[in-house]
C-alpha cells in the first residue's frame, strides 16, 4: 500500500515552524545571506535569464539555483533525482538509475523544456524530449532553472522552462571521492582546478555501476531479471583572461553509459502471441566541444561562443553488442552565437545577438523495421537542418522597479520563420513587496523523429506555439521570503500521435491554469525552502487532463549546520494524474523523502551518508498499458561516500 500525504500536508507545518522566534528568524537569514555574500559573490550571478551574467533577483521569472555545495549535501546520484526537488518540476522515469528519464515544467509536455550545457543546447533534444538521466552529476558545478516562457531569447523548446547545467569553475586544489551502496552501487570521481599559465585548468574523471534492480516486472515473464547501469565521463577545461578585457574559454565534455533496460511482455492467447521476455541494452556516447571568447567594456559586453556535439545511441539485445544493434542514432550538431549588450545607462541596457545551429542525423543511423525485423538506413538527405534565430532585448532597471521586452525571430529550413515576443515589469510597492507581470509567445519545432522516423512520422508538422501569461507577488514578511504567483499557457498545434493515421499529427489544444507559491525562512539553525503548485490542465479539444500533470505538487527541503555536521532533507508530494491521453489509467499520488548527512573530520576528510526513499515508497511515475507490467520507482536505498582533499 502507498503511504501518501495530502499535499496540505507540506503547507500544514507552515504556521507552527513560524511560530519560532522572529527575532532568531531574521538574525539567521541575515547571517545566511551575508556570509554567502562575503564568500562567494560570483555565484549570486547567474547567466540564464537574459543570457548574460546578472543578480538573481533582477531576473523578473521565477529562478531557482543549485551550486556545488548543494548538490553535495544532496548526495544524488542523478540529474533526475536534483531537478524532482525543484519546484513546479516532475519527472517522469521507466525505473532507476540510467533508465530514460523526461522533465516536466508546469504540467507541459518533457518536450517544451529546454536543456542547455553551458548555454548551448544538448544536442539528443533534435530527436525528442532531453533524457537527463544520461548527463553524469560529476560534471556540474551549478544549475539554473527558469519557468516560464523564453522563447524570444532561446527559440524552440523554451515554453515552460529553461534549465542551464553549468560545468565551468570550480574550487581551487584536488578532490578523491568513493562511493557504494545498495543494488551493489560503486562510484568514484576525481576533481582537479589550478591556475596555468595565467589561467584556470580544469580536470573532472568519474565512474560509478550498480547492479539495478527490476525496471519493469512482468510476472511469470521475467521474474528476477535486474537492470544495471554503467558509467563514465571526463571534462577538461580552460579559461584564459589573455588581456584586460578579454577571456577566453575552452571545454571538451565525455560521457559513455550503458544502461540495460527491458521490453518483456505479456502474450495475447486470443491473437496466438506468446509471452515475450527480452532484455535489452542502450548504449550513449556523446563529446562536445565548446569555445568561448568574451569581451569586457565599460559599457559593451561581447561574447562569441561556438560548440560542435556528437552523440550516438545503440538499443541491442543484451546478449549481442552495439555493432549489431539494429537502432542506432547518431547526431551532429554545431552552434554558433554571437550575444552583445550595451549599457545605455545605469537604468538602461540593450542587448541583441543572433544564433545559427545545424541539426544533422548522420548516415550511419539505423531504424528496425517493424514489418521484415531488419535494420534500415535513414534518408540522409533529408535528416539536415539549419536554424537561424535573431533576437533583441531591452531592459530598464530603478529602484527595485524594472521592465523589459524582447523579440526574436527564428527561420528554420524545415518550417520556414517563427516569431516570438515577450513583455515584463516588476514593480516595487515598497522595500518588502513587489508585484511582477509577464506576458509573452513561445514555440516548439517537430523533433527528427516526429518528421521523419519511416512509418511512424509526418513532414508535414507545424511547430507548436502557445501565449503565456503570468503575475506574481513577491514580499518578505514575518522572517520569511514569499512568492505567490499564477500563469496560464495556452498551446495551439499540439504534437500528438494519432492512432487513427499511425503517424504524429498538430492534434491539441490546451491550456494549463496554475497557481505557486514558494517561502523561503530559518528556525533556528535550519533552513527551509517550500513551495507548492496547484494547476489544472486540460486538453480543450477532448476534454481531459494532459498525461503526467499532476493538480497538486508539492516540496519540502531542510538544511542544518552544526559544528562539522550538516543534515538536510527533501520531501517530494506528487498528486494523482492520468497515465494515458484518455484518462482511464489513473496513476495513484505518492510522497518520497531523502536525508543526508555529512560529517567534515578536517579541512581535508568529508564522510557522507544517503538515505533515498526512506520510508520505502512503492510509485510509478509512468504508465505502461500494453505490456502488462509497471515501471516502479526505486526503493529504498543506502549509500555512503568518503571525499579527500589535497
Amino acid at each position: 500500500m502507498n503511504r501518501v500525504f495530502p499535499s496540505a500536508a507540506l503547507l500544514a507545518v507552515l504556521p507552527m515552524a513560524l511560530c519560532a522566534p522572529l527575532q532568531a528568524a531574521e538574525s539567521g537569514r541575515s547571517s545566511a545571506k551575508n556570509a554567502e555574500a562575503e564568500s562567494s559573490p560570483i555565484e549570486r550571478m547567474v547567466v540564464t535569464g537574459d543570457r548574460f551574467a546578472q543578480a538573481p533577483e533582477s531576473v523578473l521569472a521565477p529562478i531557482t539555483v543549485i551550486d556545488r555545495a548543494d548538490l553535495d549535501r544532496l548526495q544524488a546520484k542523478s540529474l533526475a533525482e536534483v531537478l524532482r526537488t525543484l519546484p513546479s518540476v516532475s519527472i517522469n522515469q521507466y525505473g532507476g538509475r540510467g533508465q530514460n528519464a523526461t522533465v516536466s515544467v508546469r504540467g507541459a509536455t518533457s518536450a517544451q523544456t529546454l536543456v542547455l550545457i553551458d548555454g548551448m543546447r544538448i544536442a539528443s533534444g533534435a530527436i525528442g524530449p532531453v533524457n537527463i538521466n544520461a548527463f553524469p552529476l560529476a560534471q556540474i558545478e551549478r544549475i539554473e532553472f527558469i519557468r516560464g516562457a523564453r522563447a524570444s531569447l532561446y527559440g524552440s523548446e523554451a515554453m515552460s522552462g529553461v534549465i542551464n547545467i553549468i560545468t565551468r569553475d570550480g574550487a581551487e586544489g584536488t578532490a578523491l571521492t568513493l562511493g557504494a551502496g545498495s543494488f551493489e552501487r560503486i562510484e568514484a570521481s576525481a576533481r582537479h582546478q589550478q591556475s596555468l599559465a595565467g589561467g584556470t585548468l580544469k580536470a573532472v574523471l568519474a565512474y560509478e555501476d550498480e547492479a539495478g534492480y527490476n525496471v519493469h516486472p512482468v510476472p511469470g515473464v521475467n521474474d528476477g531479471d535486474r537492470h544495471g547501469f554503467t558509467g563514465k565521463s571526463a571534462l577538461l577545461s580552460y579559461a584564459n583572461p589573455v588581456a584586460e578585457r578579454v577571456a577566453l574559454y575552452g571545454a571538451l565534455r565525455w560521457f559513455e553509459n550503458v544502461s540495460q533496460y527491458d521490453n518483456s511482455s505479456l502474450g495475447n492467447p486470443a491473437w496466438g502471441m506468446p509471452d515475450r521476455r527480452e532484455r535489452k541494452e542502450n548504449w550513449i556516447e556523446s563529446l562536445d566541444l565548446q569555445l568561448e571568447a568574451r569581451y569586457q567594456g565599460e559599457h559593451w559586453q561581447s561574447q562569441l561562443q561556438a560548440q560542435v556535439s556528437d552523440s550516438q545511441s545503440y538499443d541491442y539485445l543484451d546478449n549481442g553488442g552495439r555493432q549489431t544493434a539494429p537502432d542506432r542514432a547518431h547526431l551532429r550538431q554545431h552552434n554558433l552565437a554571437w550575444l552583445n549588450r550595451y549599457r545605455v545607462s545605469d537604468s538602461v541596457s540593450l542587448s541583441g545577438g543572433a544564433d545559427w545551429r545545424r541539426e544533422s542525423l548522420r548516415g550511419d543511423s539505423r531504424y528496425l523495421d517493424w514489418f521484415t525485423g531488419t535494420p534500415l538506413p535513414f534518408d540522409e538527405g533529408s535528416l539536415n537542418r539549419d536554424n537561424t534565430g535573431l533576437f533583441a532585448l531591452g531592459r530598464w532597471e530603478q529602484d527595485g522597479h524594472s521592465a523589459e521586452a524582447s523579440v526574436r525571430s527564428d527561420d528554420n529550413a524545415q518550417f520556414g520563420r517563427h516569431n516570438t515576443w515577450q513583455l515584463g515589469g516588476r514593480w516595487a510597492a515598497s522595500g518588502q513587496v513587489s508585484l511582477v507581470a509577464m506576458v509573452g509567445t513561445a514555440f516548439r519545432a517537430p523533433s527528427f523523429y516526429d518528421l521523419y522516423y519511416p512509418g511512424f512520422s509526418n513532414p508535414d508538422l507545424r511547430p507548436e506555439s502557445s501565449d503565456n501569461w503570468e503575475l506574481a507577488l513577491e514580499a518578505s514578511w514575518i522572517g520569511a521570503d514569499w512568492r505567490l504567483g499564477g500563469f496560464r499557457q495556452k498551446a495551439e498545434d499540439l504534437i500528438q500521435f494519432d492512432l487513427a493515421s499511425n503517424r504524429p499529427e498538430n492534434l491539441g489544444h490546451a491550456v494549463i491554469d496554475g497557481v505557486e507559491m514558494e517561502v523561503t525562512f530559518v528556525t533556528g539553525p535550519v533552513e527551509h525552502q517550500l513551495s507548492y503548485s496547484w494547476r489544472d490542465s486540460e486538453d480543450r479539444d477532448s476534454g481531459k487532463q494532459l498525461v503526467s500533470s499532476a493538480r497538486h505538487n508539492g516540496k519540502w527541503a531542510l538544511n542544518a549546520n552544526w559544528q562539522r555536521i550538516n543534515v538536510s532533507a527533501n520531501l517530494v508530494y506528487r498528486g494523482s494524474r492520468y497515465g494515458d491521453a484518455a484518462n482511464s489509467v489513473e496513476l495513484d499520488p505518492y510522497f518520497l523523502v531523502s536525508a543526508a548527512a555529512s560529517y567534515h573530520l578536517d579541512e581535508a576528510w568529508v564522510f557522507r551518508l544517503r538515505v533515498e526513499n526512506l520510508f520505502d515508497e512503492t510509485y510509478l511515475t509512468i504508465a505502461d498499458t500494453f505490456s502488462g507490467g509497471d515501471y516502479p520507482g526505486q526503493g529504498r536505498s543506502l549509500s555512503g561516500q568518503v571525499s579527500y582533499r589535497f
